[in-house]
């Protein structure tokens, strides 16, 4: 209660007063009671022009009362959209809770065109017009049928019949089913007489149906064999949402001749000075693409044009390794597109080759040919090493410590490149197998260049598998005496490569087990106690990703396992031959990725595009 005037103010006397003129308020919104009535709502997704078909794809015999039915889990409705083939599959409604309100809204019927033209005054005259579909006339049916209860049309009656229509709620709808799944795939079998025959005879059941069915003896062997189709194609239901948008880096722009074409705005392309070409394209370039906007320093290219007087072709490496002074990445990347052009694949893949110079009409550029490998270098997670001292150990330092890291001995080799060059081959069992090679007539410009396939598989294979034992400490020395078991040595290389012809243009299929079957044969007899974890410092074998002969991880042939009085340890864990190496196929699978050298790409339409200075893909 509260005090106004000093009169007491009371809010129920208010209240009632309210209600009273509320009730005789005439210009207020009417007020309609809705009836506790249980009411189902099913949303069909077609347009129903005709309510007895649109019944029809509910099935023969809908069971709608089941609706009703209160169950744990609501019951969904099938839905047909070809209700004639028994063979079709359905689309099943989703149970969704709602709060809405059916209303019947009865009109006078339509009435004929009785006023005066350009005038807004009310339909006058009683005219009654028929269905277009049926000749039942339309104050017979219900106008939510066919189309015929549009908005507009609603509207303008109930304008036009202010005092006549009429509103009743019929009952609240807290229930709908509804159809937002996709359908499934749809097997046609109108016209195969197979799936004609079973769907007219077994489908329905009847004996006397059954009785009459017949199949042709034989077996099909022709054309356009009819099946029987699966219980469904898919099981999604759900469609998916892409969310399909412009890609913002790139824009529409016009050319010189007015023709519209896509850009790339994201500036790659401004740094892209020289070539990267394909293996079969001609001629070469004799310049690069255009000067850098940016000044280079002149004692640097100073020496990388010595370089290129001093050999033709290069790789980056070899190029870094000869390089002196303290230049940043941004500019080494951009005077190495000045000095050289790159193949994309081929022979001399990846490797800078001075512009103006064609390597593959003349056989004497055989010497530059490069040989591409894929490199282990350890995982992450393995051998319980932290991430952070792998990670130390790989990333590759600016100071160029090894100024000899792209010349390949046979004795160890450096990770910061995966390339290396026939004439920077030092070791002199591959050596030997390069100098007394055959040569071809004419360059193979995909894969050996001047080398007949089967010198080059043997090269690739023998430096690969040395590579294997160098890792893992097992590369014997010619000097041994007697040889070490479990060891590899160029005498076991060389009568594995006998056999194998050196001209050949075919692949000599050369896999890496028989090669390393001399160590899986060690590891196979010994056993290794199980060390416990230690946490190796930053710069160790497994951080540098080579080891080193007599590291932690090999095994002595002479090293005994054993217990104390002597019996061999039942709990030691045998070796596991997991070399983490692929077949030589497998080095040949990145043509055309740039990964040696950095620099650009063009893929022959103009888009250029670059390679980051860092940390080649040795894997």
């Amino acid at each position: 209660m509260m005090e106004t005037g000093g009169e007491p103010y009371y809010v129920d006397e208010v209240d009632e007063v309210d209600e009273v003129g509320d009730a005789d308020d005439s210009g207020g919104a009417p007020i309609y009671e809705v009836p506790p009535r249980e009411i189902i709502a099913i949303e069909h997704p077609s347009v129903i022009l005709n309510l007895e078909k649109g019944l029809a794809t509910f099935g023969p015999d809908p069971n709608f009362q089941k609706l009703l039915a209160d169950s744990a889990e609501p019951t969904s409705v099938p839905l047909w959209f070809r209700p004639d083939n028994p063979t079709s599959k359905p689309i099943v409604s989703h149970h969704a809770a709602t709060n809405n309100i059916l209303l019947k809204i009865t009109v006078p019927k339509r009435t004929g065109r009785k006023r005066k033209r350009g005038s807004n005054e009310p339909f006058s005259g009683d005219v009654n017009i028929s269905d277009s579909t049926t000749a039942t006339p339309v104050t017979d049916q219900i106008s939510s049928q066919a189309r015929r209860d549009l908005p507009k049309s609603i509207l303008r009656k109930m304008q036009d019949n202010p005092q006549d229509y009429q509103v009743e709620a019929v009952g609240n709808i807290h229930a709908t089913h509804r159809y937002r799944g996709l359908a499934d795939f749809q097997f046609a079998n109108t016209s195969p007489s197979f799936l004609t025959n079973i769907a007219e005879h077994m489908l329905p059941m009847q004996v006397s149906k059954l009785r009459r069915i017949k199949f042709a003896p034989g077996v099909a062997t022709g054309p356009g064999q009819e099946i029987i189709p699966p219980p469904h194609f898919t099981d999604r239901v759900i469609g998916f949402n892409y969310n399909y948008e412009q890609n913002p880096n790139t824009k529409v722009e016009g050319d010189e001749g007015g023709k519209q074409q896509l850009i790339n705005i994201q500036g790659r392309k401004k740094h892209s000075y020289g070539h990267f070409i394909n293996n079969n394209q001609y001629p070469v370039p004799e310049k690069p693409r255009r000067e850098p906007a940016m000044q280079v320093p002149e004692g640097l290219m100073s020496q990388l044009n010595a370089l290129m007087e001093e050999r033709p072709i290069w790789t980056r490496r070899a190029i870094l390794n000869r390089v002196t002074g303290n230049y940043s990445d941004s500019v080494l990347r951009i005077a190495l597109q000045l000095i050289g052009y790159q193949f994309r694949g081929g022979p001399w893949r990846d490797a800078f080759i001075k512009y103006g110079v064609d390597p593959r009409p003349d056989p004497s550029f055989r010497i530059y040919q490069t040989l591409a490998f894929k490199l282990e270098r350890n995982i992450i997670g393995t051998k319980k090493i932290p991430w952070e001292v792998v990670r130390k150990g790989q990333v590759k330092k600016r100071v160029r410590e090894n100024r000899d890291s792209h010349l390949w001995n046979g004795e160890d080799y450096s990770t910061d490149g995966k390339f290396w060059q026939v004439c920077d081959i030092t070791d002199p069992f591959v050596r030997g197998i390069i100098d007394k090679a055959p040569l071809r007539e004419t360059c193979d410009l995909k894969d050996s260049g001047w080398y007949h396939k089967g010198t080059w598989s043997k090269v690739k294979m023998v430096m690969k598998v040395k590579m294997v034992a160098i890792k893992r400490g097992r590369m014997g020395s010619d000097d041994d005496r007697p040889q070490k078991p479990g060891f590899l040595y160029n005498s076991f290389l060389e009568e594995r490569i006998r056999p194998f012809p050196d001209i050949t243009d075919k692949p000599l299929g050369l896999t890496l087990e028989p090669f390393l079957r001399p160590m899986e044969e060690l590891d196979t007899r010994l056993y290794k106690r199980r060390a416990p974890a230690q946490k190796q410092k930053p710069g160790s074998a497994a951080g540098d990703g080579v080891s080193t002969p007599g590291g932690d991880d090999m095994l002595e042939p002479d090293d005994t396992i054993a217990d104390a009085d002597g019996a061999e340890n039942e709990d030691a864990t045998p070796m596991v031959n997991n070399w983490g190496v692929e077949d030589l196929d497998g080095d040949e699978d990145a043509e055309g990725d740039a990964e040696e050298e950095y620099g650009y790409y063009d893929n022959g339409d103009g888009e250029e595009g670059g390679e980051e200075y860092g940390d080649e893909d040795v894997e």
